[in-house]
């Protein structure tokens, strides 16, 4: 398995994981509990999530794919060779000269045209379309507990990355994907002497924990009138080594001579 950064390509497959492998991930069921109801709104929504996501230059998408160098995972799960496996949404945080450049990198002109045409689209489709399969009053919900936990745990650590999707096919599960992706981010902040925190559901923490994140908090999510909560918990993980921010050009350019 190696990792790449998504292409537009890649959406329709990623929505197809998303779907169908948070379906144990007590949060899923949680916001959008209608799913089963309407499935082509839970694709459809998603697909244009990840699009969102693809084209921000705030965030790093990355994908793990099958090799031809394994053919026993092809053979037991009939993927074919270069098949994503599993994906992270990476964000990085700061003002800094590394989190500027990062963003500078990936700021070009084709990618400022996709990330406004698909901000329009989303304008768009929410005037002429309801979503059916989310509860938008847990959503909205959710967000706001999100934004409380930033603010109480992170409000003085504005150089970070932020871990704010991780999928892996249920097929390729304990096959050591995710971990990949995660010490990506865990790695990269080394590099640049910076923190990392995650919002998860319970089970997700243990990789976590694997990879050197420490629970700060549990949080609760409800709604009024509502019996069902949903409860998550927030994880941060501290460099190896703290160092100055700035980093060298070198050291930044690692990512795009590997991924690319």
């Amino acid at each position: 398995m190696h990792l790449r950064l998504a292409t537009t390509r890649d959406l329709h497959r990623l929505a197809q994981i998303t779907i169908t492998s948070l379906v144990d991930d007590p949060t899923f069921d949680f916001l959008w509990p209608n799913r089963h109801t309407f499935p082509e709104d839970n694709f459809f929504f998603w697909q244009l999530k990840l699009k969102q996501y693809l084209y921000s230059k705030n965030l790093t998408f990355l994908v793990a794919v099958l090799d031809e160098q394994e053919p026993e995972l092809v053979e037991q799960t009939h993927a074919a060779p270069d098949t994503i496996i599993s994906y992270a949404v990476w964000e990085r945080l700061g003002k800094s000269r590394a989190a500027r450049k990062r963003r500078a990198e990936k700021n070009t002109w084709l990618n400022v045209m996709d990330n406004a045409l698909v901000k329009l689209e989303a304008w768009s489709i929410s005037l002429k379309y309801a979503r059916r399969d989310a509860d938008m009053a847990r959503l909205a919900a959710f967000e706001s507990v999100s934004k409380i936990n930033q603010q109480e745990c992170f409000s003085d650590v504005k150089e970070r990355w932020s871990l704010q999707l991780l999928v892996t096919d249920r097929r390729f599960r304990r096959e050591g994907t995710a971990t990949m992706l995660v010490k990506w981010g865990t790695e990269e902040a080394d590099r640049e002497g910076v923190a990392c925190c995650v919002e998860t559901s319970a089970m997700g923490t243990r990789i976590y924990e694997k990879c050197g994140f420490d629970k700060i908090k549990t949080s609760v999510v409800n709604v009024g009138g509502q019996a069902e909560s949903l409860q998550y918990v927030v994880m941060h993980r501290r460099p190896l080594v703290a160092h100055d921010v700035s980093v060298s050009s070198d050291a930044l350019s690692w990512h795009s001579s590997v991924l690319y």
